[in-house]
């Protein structure tokens, strides 16, 4: 296993692809700062965060793809129920569409759960990644 040091913070190579922060501070500093920007841009679009905290994750904490995605989830769901929160102040939101929406969304999120356990580690990398590129072409067009 490889030890870099950069800017006086020590990180390995995990024995797989992933790089992560080694040390208490630097590594709880890092979290932070990427929760800043996960916490804005999922606040901006009303939602995405998990686009971001899932590779944030991955190479601050060094977590597999498992473990980042349910991970992200649990921090997505606080973030996305004050998202929430704000934009019902505003009125920016149908009330209509919220309740056949949410069931929708907690059904599927069940099955995408249990899915996670499933799936192979570079088929869940792949279709991430995947979406995450379908999601950027569909921005750009």
């Amino acid at each position: 296993m490889r030890t870099y040091v950069f800017n006086n913070m020590t990180f390995y190579g995990a024995p797989n692809k992933y790089v992560r922060f080694k040390g208490g501070k630097a590594r709880r500093i890092a979290i932070a700062l990427a929760g800043l920007l996960i916490g804005a841009v999922n606040g901006i679009f009303g939602a995405g965060g998990g686009m971001l905290a899932v590779p944030a994750l991955s190479f601050i904490a060094g977590y597999d793809d498992r473990k980042a995605h349910a991970t992200a989830i649990a921090v997505i769901l606080p973030l996305c129920l004050i998202s929430s929160l704000v934009y019902s102040l505003r009125g920016s939101f149908d009330f209509a569409v919220v309740l056949p929406t949410a069931i929708g969304v907690l059904l599927g999120g069940g099955v995408g759960a249990a899915l996670l356990k499933r799936l192979p580690i570079d088929s869940l990398s792949f279709i991430f990644y995947g979406l995450m590129l379908l999601a950027g072409i569909k921005m750009l067009t």
